[in-house]
C-alpha cells in the first residue's frame, strides 16, 4: 500500500489526498489513507470519497509513503511516521511549495528526524513554475492522454460559477435558458450558499452539483468543456478538476475577472466575463471545433508540467496497469426503495426478458435475494438499512463500495426506484456506465417531483411500465430518453386441476376443509401498518366455519402477533402470491403496482384496501380507477366500516362474479417487460 500523508490536518489538506490517492489509484497503484485523517467536518461527499481509501495503518503494510504540503509539517505528521516504523527500504516522497531554500531545508531535517533517514523531497514550485494554483497541497498533476477524447454529440458544458454572486434574477434565467436549448447539456457546480439561493428561485429544476458532490477525476471525465466564472480559482478541488480536464484533452474557458488560468499558461480560452453571452460564445466558436481545440491545446509545453508520470518518475514509482478483472459485460440491476420487493420483482421480470448473451446480476437488500436467486440470478447482497443516528448515510456507502467493487468502465446499470441515491448517481458517473432508470409513475400529489428528477440527466434512458389505464399514466419529463413501455409484472398459469390440488393441499396442511378461501395481501407493516384492517378482517371471518382465512405476506415482512390467534387465519410467507390468489374466493390486497396488475391481467375478483402512507405511490388513485369500471370493490381508510359489508356482498351474494365478468371482459395494454429488455440491450450496444 502507498499511504497518502499531509503535512497538517485540516479540509483543504484532506482534499488534496484525496485527489492524489485517486490519480494514484487510476494508474494502478494500491493507495490508501489514514482513517485518523478523517476531518469531522468533512461533509458527505467527501465521505464517499474517501471511503474506498481510508484504513486502519496496522492492517496494512507501507510500500511507500507519499507526504502532501511538505512546506507546513506539524507533530502530528511526524508522530504518524515513527508510529507506522516504516522500514529502511520503503521509499518516503514529500512534495510541498517552498518559499526558500531555508523552508526546503528545514522540511527535509523535520522528516529525517522522525524517519532516521532523508526523505526524497519534491519542490513542486521548480516543478511546475506556473501552477493553477500556486497555494495548492495537491500537486496538481494528471494523466496525459495519449489521444483527444472523441467529440460527444451532445457535449457537457459544466460551469463552475465561483464567486459569482446570484442576486441578479436575469442571471439564474440565463443559465435556465441554456438548460433548455439544444446542443448540449448544461451542468453548474456550485456553492452551498448559491445552491441554496437556486433551490429558493423559480429555476429550482437547474442541474447543480456543490464542489464536494463528485470528484475532480469524475468530474472531468463526465466534461467535454469547462467553463469557469468568479474572480481566481474556487480551491483545490476546481484546480485538480481544470488540470484534469485539460490533460484529458477537454476544452477550458477562462471567464474569470482575473484570468486565473489563463495567466497560468494553461492552454485555455479566454471567454466572456458574463455568463449572458455564453451560449453565443458556446454556439458560435466551441460546439464543433472541440477536436480542433483540443489538439492545438495538446501542443502545449504546460502539458509537461502537470504531467504526472514526471511526479511518479521523480519519485521512483512504476506505473501499474490494473487488469480487468473479467472480460465480459455485466448488467446490474439495483432494485430499491423500502424493502424492495416489488422492485425486485419487476426488475426479476425483465431480467429475464434480456437477451440470451447478456449476462445480468442483481444488488439487492437481504429481504429480495431469495426471490431473485430462486429465478436462478446470481445476487449481491446488500446491507439493510438501520438507524444510523450518528452516520444516516453509512448504508448508501457500503452500498456505493459494493456496487463499485461490482462493476467495472462501461458496464450497465439498471436501477429500479423513485429517489436516485448517492451510490448510484456516483458509480455511474465513476464507471461510465450504460444507465437505465425504470421509473415506475403514480406519484402522491405534492411530490417534490423536481427533487426526484433532478438527477434524471445521469441515465442514457428512463424507462416508464405504465399503468394498465391510461388517465393513471402521468408524464414527469419528456424527452427522447424516456419510453413508455406496456405494464410489467410477473404472470402465473394456473390450470383448474393445479388451482384443485393446491386448495386440497392448503386443507392438508392446516387440518381443515373449507369451501370458501380468503387471501389478504395487505403488505407487511414495513411500508405502511396495517394490522387493524388484518385483525378487523380476521374478526369478520373467523365465525365463518367453512372459511380458510390466509394472511399472505413477503418472506421477512412484519406480522403483528395477534394475527396468530385467530382459529380461521393462518399466516403464510411465500414468492408464491399469485397462485394462492388463482386459488381463492376471493382476495383482499392493497393497492399496489405490482399487486393490482396482477389482479387484472389474472382474472381475480378482489377488494382493494389502498394504502395511504404519504411517501408511496397514488394508491387510492388506482383502486378507484378500477372501481369505476366495476372490476373490483374498494375500501379508503375513511369508509372502514363498510369493510364486513364488502367481504359479505362478495362471499355471499356472488359480487365476486360481477367483478370477474367485467374483469374477462376488459382490454388490457400488452405487458412492457419484453421492450424494456430491448430497450435495456440498445443502450448496452450504442455505448
Amino acid at each position: 500500500m502507498i499511504f497518502i500523508e499531509a503535512g497538517s490536518r485540516s479540509l483543504r489538506s484532506f482534499d488534496a489526498q484525496l485527489i492524489f490517492a485517486e490519480q494514484l489509484a487510476a494508474r494502478g497503484f494500491p493507495v490508501c489513507i489514514d482513517a485518523e485523517y478523517l476531518p469531522e467536518d468533512a461533509g458527505r461527499g467527501r465521505v464517499y470519497e474517501a471511503a474506498r481509501f481510508l484504513v486502519d495503518p496496522a492492517e496494512h503494510e507501507a510500500e511507500a509513503i507519499f507526504v502532501l504540503g511538505a512546506e507546513d509539517i506539524d507533530d502530528l505528521l511526524l508522530a504518524s511516521l515513527r508510529e507506522k516504523q516504516i522500514g529502511p527500504d520503503v521509499p518516503v516522497i514529500a512534495t510541498g511549495r517552498f518559499q526558500t531554500q531555508q523552508s526546503y531545508i528545514g522540511a527535509k531535517a523535520r522528516l529525517a528526524y522522525a524517519l532516521g533517514r532523508e526523505a526524497t523531497v519534491i519542490d513542486l514550485t521548480d516543478f511546475q513554475p506556473r501552477s493553477v494554483l500556486p497555494s495548492a497541497v495537491s500537486p496538481l498533476v494528471a494523466e496525459i492522454q495519449p489521444t483527444p477524447r472523441p467529440a460527444r454529440e451532445m457535449p457537457t458544458v459544466t460551469v463552475v460559477l465561483g464567486s459569482m454572486e446570484l442576486d441578479n434574477p436575469e442571471t439564474l434565467s440565463c443559465f435556465s435558458r441554456m438548460s433548455n436549448r439544444g446542443g448540449y447539456n448544461l451542468r453548474l457546480v456550485v456553492s452551498g450558499a448559491q445552491n441554496e439561493a437556486i433551490n429558493a428561485s423559480p429555476f429550482h429544476d437547474l442541474p447543480t452539483n456543490l464542489y464536494t458532490d463528485l470528484s475532480s477525476l469524475t468530474l472531468a471525465k463526465s466534461t467535454d468543456i469547462l467553463v469557469m466564472f468568479g474572480h481566481g480559482i474556487a480551491g483545490v478541488r476546481i484546480a485538480a478538476f481544470a488540470v484534469e480536464l485539460i490533460a484529458a484533452g477537454g476544452v477550458a474557458i477562462d471567464c474569470t475577472d482575473d484570468e486565473a488560468l489563463v495567466s497560468s499558461g494553461a492552454p485555455v480560452l479566454l471567454g466572456p466575463k458574463t455568463p449572458f453571452s455564453l451560449d453565443g460564445y458556446l454556439t458560435g466558436k466551441i460546439l464543433g471545433n472541440t477536436s480542433q481545440i483540443a489538439e492545438q491545446a495538446r501542443k502545449s509545453q504546460w502539458l509537461h508540467s502537470v504531467d504526472i508520470s514526471r511526479l511518479e518518475s521523480a519519485a521512483g514509482l512504476t506505473p501499474k496497469t490494473r487488469e480487468p478483472v473479467r472480460s465480459t459485460h455485466r448488467t446490474l440491476f439495483f432494485p430499491t426503495n423500502g424493502v424492495g420487493l416489488g422492485h425486485a420483482q419487476r426488475s426479476a421480470v425483465i431480467a429475464n426478458a434480456l437477451p440470451d448473451d447478456m449476462s445480468s446480476i442483481f444488488a439487492a437488500f437481504p429481504s429480495c435475494v431469495p426471490l431473485v436467486r430462486r429465478e436462478g440470478i446470481d445476487c449481491i447482497p446488500l446491507v439493510s438499512r438501520i438507524d444510523m443516528t450518528d452516520n444516516p448515510d453509512g448504508n448508501d456507502i457500503l452500498t456505493y463500495r459494493r456496487l463499485g467493487a461490482a462493476l467495472q468502465e462501461n458496464d450497465s446499470l439498471v436501477f429500479d426506484g423513485g429517489h436516485v441515491f448517492d451510490s448510484v448517481y456516483r458509480v455511474i458517473l465513476e464507471r461510465n456506465l450504460s444507465a437505465v432508470w425504470v421509473r415506475r409513475g403514480l406519484w402522491p400529489d405534492g411530490r417534490p417531483r423536481q427533487k426526484m428528477l433532478r438527477r434524471e440527466g445521469v441515465f442514457d434512458r428512463v424507462i416508464v411500465p405504465s399503468e394498465a389505464f391510461e388517465e393513471l399514466n402521468d408524464a414527469y419529463s419528456y424527452g427522447d430518453h424516456v419510453h413508455y413501455v406496456g405494464p410489467i409484472f410477473r404472470k402465473v398459469v394456473q390450470s383448474k386441476d393445479e388451482r384443485d390440488g393446491l386448495r386440497a393441499r392448503l386443507a392438508e396442511r392446516f387440518g381443515r376443509e373449507f369451501k370458501q378461501l380468503v387471501v389478504s395481501m395487505l403488505g407487511g407493516g414495513v411500508a405502511s401498518d396495517r394490522s387493524a384492517q388484518l385483525q378487523a378482517i380476521s374478526g369478520m371471518l373467523e365465525d365463518r366455519t367453512d372459511c380458510l382465512h390466509l394472511v399472505v405476506t413477503w418472506p421477512g415482512s412484519k406480522v403483528q402477533p395477534a394475527t396468530f390467534g385467530w382459529t380461521n387465519t393462518r399466516v403464510v410467507q411465500t414468492f408464491e402470491a399469485t397462485s394462492l390468489c388463482l386459488a381463492a374466493d376471493l382476495v383482499i390486497s392493497a393497492a399496489g403496482y405490482n399487486s393490482v396488475l396482477e389482479i387484472l391481467y389474472h382474472k381475480i375478483p378482489a377488494i382493494l384496501i389502498p394504502q395511504s402512507a404519504p411517501y408511496l405511490d397514488n394508491q387510492e388513485r388506482r383502486a378507484r380507477a378500477l372501481a369505476d369500471r366495476d372490476l373490483c370493490a374498494i375500501i379508503t381508510e375513511n369508509d372502514l366500516m363498510k369493510l364486513e359489508q364488502t367481504v359479505s356482498a362478495c362471499l355471499d351474494h356472488d359480487e365476486v362474479e360481477l367483478y370477474r365478468s367485467a374483469l374477462n371482459a376488459i382490454e388490457l395494454p400488452e405487458a412492457g417487460a419484453s421492450r424494456a429488455a430491448e430497450i435495456i440491450a440498445e443502450v448496452r450496444y450504442e455505448k
